[in-house]
């Protein structure tokens, strides 16, 4: 009886796994059948494609016309201000301070020849005395070594024979006296020049950058005592490549006109310089040349406006003029010294050129386009040779 059951059972579940097999068949094909009736529906009630064709847009270009000009050439650097000049004003004296200029400190300005401090000047007033001493007394010896040669000279007149030695006319004395003279009249010269020398005067109009002693200070000849620059004069030294070099006048940089220009408070301030020396020395790391420009403080106006020391400037040099070149926007030339052009037919042409100079926001082209041509400043995406082209009004 158990083997009937058991016979049962596994007949039942053969029948079971034969229809759920043969319903996914079943829904299967159903699914097939749907999604092909839905397609054929689709294919036949869809929307219609318009099938017109675009219009052709043409590109709207704007375009400058080309005219050789005579181009005045200016190199653009930078540098800072720097006095023309610098003086360590050093004592050529010894003694103590007992003199000194209220204005004898950091930032005080002193005419020239102005006196800036005093060094006691006793002992060299006695020096001078001395030597003042000194000089009539050789004065004195040379007018009796004179007169001891007259009568000398009278005496062999006299009594002597032949021609009488130079000792005998004390010809030596003479010329030992005229020495002492000159020697002490030398060494009074110099008494003279080291009482001057008590005074420290401005050697030229000046402002003190650094004073190194004060008053009751004791000095020795050749201690440092200020630090002295020029007021009137100024310069800026100001590096230029070698390429732009050679946009200068050759043989004629020194004295080249130079604006200046920097801005002070929101205010552009200029001033007139010109090329002063070359230093003629090439820097092998930045392959530059330097040029020191003088600064000319004075406007047309003949009003000084004196630049701060150490500002940083703006200096154009102008350079040589070049004959027959075309001034373009910068915007205008193209990868590999290509100039897109527009014809007589509004084609789009496409020409290379030599361009002389290339600066920020133009460039100069000395060969390589036609006088009047069409040149396109504006930018394509796309160009292609022959395309038609609309010009921009």
């Amino acid at each position: 009886m158990n083997e009937e059951s058991s016979n049962s059972q596994t007949g039942d579940t053969t029948v079971t796994s034969k229809w759920i097999h043969r319903s996914k068949l079943i829904a299967l094909v159903l699914v097939l059948v749907v999604g092909f009736v839905v397609m054929k529906y689709l294919k036949e009630n869809g929307p219609v494609a318009d099938r017109e064709i675009p219009p052709h847009v043409i590109p709207v270009v704007k375009v400058m016309k080309a005219h050789a000009v005579t181009e005045q050439l200016v190199v653009i650097t930078q540098g800072s201000v720097e006095a023309a000049r610098r003086t360590h004003a050093a004592s050529e004296v010894q003694g103590r301070v007992v003199v000194v200029s209220p204005k004898f400190e950091a930032g005080g300005v002193f005419d020239e020849g102005e006196v800036m401090l005093v060094v006691d000047s006793a002992d060299y007033v006695a020096g001078l005395a001395s030597a003042r001493s000194s000089l009539a007394d050789a004065r004195l010896v040379l007018v009796q070594e004179e007169a001891r040669s007259e009568q000398a000279k009278r005496d062999w007149q006299k009594l002597g024979r032949g021609e009488p030695s130079d000792l005998v006319m004390r010809k030596p004395q003479i010329e030992s006296a005229r020495a002492h003279v000159e020697a002490s009249q030398a060494a009074m010269e110099k008494a003279k020049r080291d009482l001057s020398r008590t005074k420290l005067r401005a050697p030229y109009h000046c402002r003190v950058e650094a004073t190194h002693i004060d008053l009751g200070s004791y000095v020795m000849p050749g201690v440092r005592l200020a630090d002295l620059y020029s007021v009137d004069s100024f310069e800026a030294r100001v590096p230029v490549t070698l390429e732009e070099l050679g946009y200068l006048d050759e043989g004629e940089i020194i004295g080249a006109d130079v604006l200046i220009k920097a801005s002070l408070g929101g205010e552009v301030l200029s001033w007139k310089g010109a090329v002063a020396r070359n230093e003629s020395q090439v820097d092998q790391q930045t392959m530059t040349i330097y040029l020191v420009v003088s600064i000319n403080a004075a406007d047309d106006e003949g009003i000084y406006r004196l630049p701060p020391l150490g500002l940083f400037v703006e200096a154009e040099i102008k350079g040589r003029k070049i004959d027959q070149v075309v001034k373009l926007p910068r915007s205008a030339l193209r990868a590999n010294n290509k100039l897109f052009t527009v014809n007589e037919d509004n084609n789009l042409d496409i020409v290379t050129v030599t361009p002389v100079r290339t600066l920020a926001k133009s460039v100069l082209i000395s060969a390589g386009l036609e006088e009047g041509a069409r040149v396109i400043i504006s930018p394509m995406e796309t160009p292609v040779p022959g395309m038609k082209l609309q010009i921009q009004e």
